[in-house]
Order: C-alpha cells, then sequence, then structure tokens
C-alpha cells in the first residue's frame, strides 16, 4: 500500500506499518521547511524498513537525497523534486534495483555520484549534458531508458555493462558506435523524430525496436550486422529492401506502415538466413507470388498470412 507524507506535517509521522511498502514524499502547499529537521525526523521512525519504493514528489523542498539512508530495503527510487540539487545520499542506496529521475525542466540539479549507488536499471529524463556522463561509472547498470538526450557519446560509456538501451524522444541526429558498449544487445530507438542514421559500427546488436523516427534514412539498419531480430514501425522514407541486404544473421524482419518496397527476388540471396517477413504494406497478389519464390520464409502484410511449406 501507498503512505503520503506532506512534509509540512513529517512530525506526525511516528510510525509506518507493515502493511505500507510504498513512501510519497510531498509538500502540496509549499511550506517552509526545515530539511535537516525533516530527515533527522527519520532516524526515530520506527518501521522504515518496510518501505520498498520511494518518491520524492515534483513540489517536495528536498535539495538532496540523504533521507534515504533510513530506508535500508528501498528496492525503487523515484527523484521528481522541483528543486534537487544533488543526489547527496545516494551512496545509501545499496540495496535498489532502480532509479527514476524526471526533475520536470530541474536543470540546477546535479547527478554526480549517481556511480556510487547500487543500481541495474536507470530511467532518465535528460536535463543536462552532464546527466550523461553521470552515467559513466555505473558498473552495474544494465538496462538504460533516456529521455531527451542530446548526442550520446557512447565511448564514454564503455565500462557501463549495459544490455539494453531505450532511447526516446531524443534529440540527436545520428546514433553512432553502439559496439562500444561490448555487452549491448538490445536497441530500441523510440519517437526520435531528429534522427537521420546510425554510424559507425552497431555489430553487436541483436534485438533491434525502431519507432516512429520520421527522418531516419532507412538505408543505414545495414550496419547492424548482427543484428537476429529487426522491427521498424512508421519511419516513412522509402527504401527497397535489398538496401539493407547482405544481413547474413537476420532471421525476422517486420516493417509496419513503412514505405518499404521488396521485389520478387529470392530472399535468401540477400539475407540467409531469414525465416519471416512482415511488410505491412504488400498487396496480397503479390505477396503470393512473392511467397512462390521464398516458400521456406513466413511471409506476411496487412492483408496476407502465408505460412512456411514444410
Amino acid at each position: 500500500m501507498e503512505l503520503t507524507v506532506d512534509e509540512a506535517n513529517f512530525t506526525e509521522i511516528k510510525s509506518i506499518s507493515a502493511e505500507y511498502d510504498d513512501l510519497i514524499i510531498l509538500n502540496e502547499h509549499g511550506a517552509a521547511v526545515d530539511e535537516q529537521a525533516f530527515i533527522e525526523h527519520w532516524r526515530s521512525v520506527k518501521g522504515t524498513e518496510h518501505i520498498k519504493y520511494l518518491t520524492i514528489g515534483y513540489n517536495s523542498t528536498l535539495r538532496n537525497v540523504h533521507v534515504i539512508q533510513f530506508f535500508p530495503n528501498l528496492k525503487a527510487l523515484v527523484l521528481n523534486g522541483k528543486k534537487l540539487l544533488s543526489i547527496e545520499g545516494i551512496e545509501w542506496y545499496q540495496q535498489g534495483g532502480v532509479i527514476d529521475i524526471n526533475t520536470n525542466g530541474n536543470r540546477r540539479r546535479d547527478l554526480a555520484g549517481l556511480n556510487q549507488a547500487s543500481i541495474k536499471t536507470i530511467y532518465l529524463y535528460v536535463e543536462r549534458a552532464d546527466d550523461l556522463s553521470a552515467i559513466n561509472g555505473c558498473t552495474k547498470v544494465t538496462h538504460l531508458d533516456l529521455y531527451r538526450s542530446p548526442e550520446l557519446n557512447l565511448l564514454e560509456w564503455g565500462q557501463v555493462p549495459l544490455e539494453s538501451l531505450y532511447l526516446k524522444r531524443c534529440k540527436f541526429k545520428e546514433l553512432d558506435n553502439t559496439a562500444a558498449i561490448s555487452t549491448l544487445k538490445d536497441i530500441r530507438v523510440l519517437d526520435c523524430r531528429n534522427l537521420e542514421r546510425f554510424t559507425g559500427d552497431h555489430s553487436r546488436i541483436t534485438y533491434l525496436i525502431i519507432d516512429n523516427c520520421k527522418k531516419l534514412d532507412l538505408c543505414t539498419l545495414s550496419t547492424f550486422k548482427s543484428a537476429y531480430a529487426i522491427t521498424v514501425n512508421s519511419c516513412p522514407l522509402e527504401m527497397n529492401l535489398i538496401e539493407i541486404g547482405k544481413l547474413e544473421k537476420v532471421k525476422h524482419i517486420t516493417f509496419i506502415r513503412c514505405n518499404v518496397e521488396v521485389d520478387l527476388i529470392n530472399l535468401k540471396e540477400y539475407f540467409p538466413n531469414l525465416e519471416s517477413l512482415h511488410i505491412s504494406k504488400i498487396k496480397k497478389d503479390y505477396g503470393l507470388k512473392l511467397k512462390e519464390l521464398n516458400p521456406d520464409i513466413e511471409i506476411s502484410s496487412d492483408s496476407f498470412r502465408s505460412e512456411v511449406t514444410t
């Protein structure tokens, strides 16, 4: 259950019963609060060990996260505070797996020291370039959701053990060299309206999803040499499928609401391990002709679906 605490009334909290595992700290009326007294008060509160999820709300007056030292069993931490200046105290967050940082336009806060916490998953709304540098040295992070990011220098994260990277509404024009992160296999690029191309080395990625990237040159998908599955949705620039040919490891290709054409060809000459192809705009009659040439590939569109001929 969820427990909400207004900072103006913090002295009323004496204990937390076992039924509560989720704590939200707010300051609904903008009351002046002695921050140090607020933090120290939690030392005497009984039952703080029950709290697994802690949110510092947008209107909180807290300027750091020292309060988390009194919640030893936190699994998830949400930082929304508009008055946060630093994440001092984050070193107390050692049992947790998730941190969500979305401070709603607060560009003053500094994320330096993020690597002192034990975190496996980060959700980060980027407010300043230094936010990206703060991820360097996070030696346990395996998943990163990044929102509104400017240009990335993935070489900087060479020691971060990311396995999956989700990029949402980011501002960069190019995505370069994901292979700089040796553990990274899964990339999802969602609603990145400025993205124009993939460049450099992406040869480690095996799973790729792209959605609503209106300016993306789809031909640059050819840089994902080791991709096992590629799914693209609502990326309108025209392309012929053979322009990304010779992806020798790809087994599943999906284009939804994209302007992708495919010739009547033997697909295995270009994609030797291909098992399924979905292009939503293929007409049924044309798709059946393509299927005749490729009986061992499942082919489908919005108007028809074929099965592999055994």
